[in-house]
């Protein structure tokens, strides 16, 4: 069987996701291709690199998930249907969204463009809300960072009852859309002072 790269990173990615990113290593890919270690760098430069393109493949196929997710609805179902997706991912994933979180720190201008796509999806899916647009950054910030976190900690529970976790997903981010639509909402409506 001919290595290619792509098989290379699928090979990280299988591994990430079974023994997390801490069980990537070269050797360990180069063992699973039944190549010998210097083969690899071939088809990559580093197991940085190595890293680096097993989280953009994960970050593009996240992306295209929410995207689909988005399809047919807006507002604030949008933004749920978008939540959803992205907790399905990281629990089929588990070991290629650690690598996802570890390139934000090691990433390259690629990694940030990748990453751009996504925060550009979900600024559309604010604004798609009504609500002021002064507050579309902080709103961001708010949404993404409640979703990491909320991925982060409940992904253990939602590797043994998905459907449980992505429920009680929906409700957290439910109240938190509650919360924003009462601070940004549209002008006319009052706010809390």
């Amino acid at each position: 069987m001919r290595v290619t790269r792509a098989a290379v990173i699928e090979t990280a990615g299988q591994m990430a996701d079974r023994d997390g990113l801490g069980g990537v290593s070269l050797k360990a890919v180069a063992e699973a291709l039944h190549i010998r270690t210097p083969s690899l760098y071939n088809h990559i430069s580093s197991l940085e690199d190595l890293l680096r393109q097993v989280a953009h493949g994960g970050m593009r196929t996240m992306n295209a998930a929410l995207e689909r997710a988005a399809v047919g609805v807006s507002g604030e179902e949008a933004i749920l249907a978008v939540c959803a997706a992205y907790f399905r991912c990281t629990a089929q994933h588990p070991g290629v969204y650690e690598t996802i979180q570890w390139a934000t720190w090691h990433g390259t201008e690629e990694t940030a463009q990748i990453f751009g796509s996504y925060l550009d999806l979900m600024r559309t899916l604010i604004r798609s809300c009504g609500l002021r647009p002064e507050g579309t950054e902080e709103i961001l910030d708010l949404l993404t960072g409640a979703l990491h976190g909320y991925a982060a900690m409940q992904l253990r529970y939602a590797l043994t009852d998905l459907p449980a976790a992505q429920a009680r997903l929906r409700r957290a981010m439910s109240t938190l859309l509650a919360g924003v639509r009462q601070e940004y909402g549209p002008e006319d409506v009052p706010q809390r002072g």
